[in-house]
């Protein structure tokens, strides 16, 4: 009998470490994937993670004038009377020119106003440029095909597909590859992201895990496979999202404190300026 139980509690030994082995590995393949998921993404190794989204450069001011490689825009100007003194001066036109080609968008009617321009920043391909406006109330962002001067107002956009609530584009960059622009919108108290891609004009809105405030910046990884954005929520609380294309699918990969989040809003801006 005890030669019997012992030969059972060998059996029963053996069996645990059958079925534990696969566990035990596992558990340490999640240890290091988590290991170097974690080591992508400090402040620090941003550049050599994330690609760069440069922007033009403002060259003056009167008038307006900025300048990407070959190309430029400018800006003409209607000053109005019987608005708030902010609101007095809005853009009547906007001018891009590349080359012999020159491309004017009449702005003066639209109904809401364009009061200056923000920041522009060409996709990869140069085939498009991103132009975000500041209005009287948040800011549009603007898409100028520069081989047919076709445009699009990404707001317009979204009310088409059904969006409400879009007041404001707030934060944007372009894919690294293909024409794709992953943007934030939203109100003052409700942001969502979601991706164009320009020249199939579709528009993917990334799924949510919780109701962010507001979406402060976006940045594409390098291969163009997954993109990261911080956002806030609750108020003063800083979390970095990761949004992985193949799967369509959101999870959040860090917390950071204001001081932290500072510190990645420095080095978005040195992408946005490589």
């Amino acid at each position: 009998m005890q030669k019997i139980a012992g030969w059972l509690l060998v059996g029963v030994l053996l069996a645990g470490l059958t079925t534990t082995a696969p566990s035990i590995v596992n558990a340490k393949q999640n240890i290091s994937e988590s290991v170097t998921s974690n080591s992508v993404i400090s402040a620090t190794a941003a550049p050599s993670v994330y690609a760069s989204n440069r922007t033009f450069q403002k060259s003056s001011n009167n008038p307006l004038l900025w300048k990407g490689g070959n190309v430029t825009l400018t800006t003409t100007s209607v000053q109005r009377e019987g608005v708030p003194a902010f609101e007095q001066h809005v853009i009547q036109s906007i001018v891009v020119t590349q080359g012999k080609q020159q491309y004017t968008m009449q702005t003066e009617d639209w109904e809401d106003k364009l009061l200056q321009i923000t920041s522009i920043a060409a996709s990869n391909s140069k085939t498009w440029i991103a132009i975000q406006a500041e209005r009287s109330a948040g800011s549009s962002l603007i898409l100028l095909n520069l081989e047919t001067g076709e445009w699009k107002n990404l707001q317009d956009r979204l009310h088409q597909a059904g969006q409400k609530n879009v007041e404001t584009i707030t934060a944007y960059a372009w894919a690294p590859s293909e024409d794709q622009i992953a943007f934030s919108y939203g109100d003052t108290s409700r942001s969502s992201i979601s991706i164009y891609d320009a020249q199939q004009d579709r528009l993917t809105k990334l799924p949510r895990t919780t109701n962010y405030i507001t979406t402060s910046m976006i940045l594409w990884q390098k291969d163009g496979t997954w993109l990261d954005y911080i956002s806030e929520y609750p108020s003063d609380q800083f979390i970095m999202y990761r949004y992985t294309l193949a799967s369509n699918k959101v999870k959040p990969i860090k917390k950071m404190k204001r001081q932290e989040f500072q510190e990645w809003i420095k080095l978005n801006q040195a992408l946005r300026s490589k």
